[in-house]
């Protein structure tokens, strides 16, 4: 079953340098990478980490779940990160 969860792009936690074309099939290439406007680590160990926990999550629910119906509510939302490991969730927006 292909996972529903969406995870792309990258940015710095320190300046203002994003890349939104970064796909998370990628990440692993931009692990402990410096930016290149500041220098800052672009994905820390414990960011790469949470991500795959949450792509295992939501794949392990999917799997135990009922066919996704198209009428069935969606949920989206932005996920920030600081480095750190932790999750902040913010726009979170319900859908049909």
């Amino acid at each position: 079953m292909k996972s529903i969860l969406e995870i792309s792009g990258i940015k710095c936690d320190c300046c203002k340098y994003k890349n939104s074309n970064v796909q998370m099939k990628d990440y692993n290439k931009w692990l402990n990478k410096s930016c290149p406007l500041c220098g800052s680590n672009l994905l820390t160990q414990a960011d790469y980490e949470t991500v795959k926990l949450m792509v295992y999550l939501v794949d392990t629910q999917n799997s135990n779940s009922a066919a996704n119906n198209t009428d069935e509510p969606m949920i989206t939302a932005t996920i920030s990160m600081n480095g750190s490991g932790n999750v902040k969730i913010e726009n979170l927006e319900l859908s049909r």
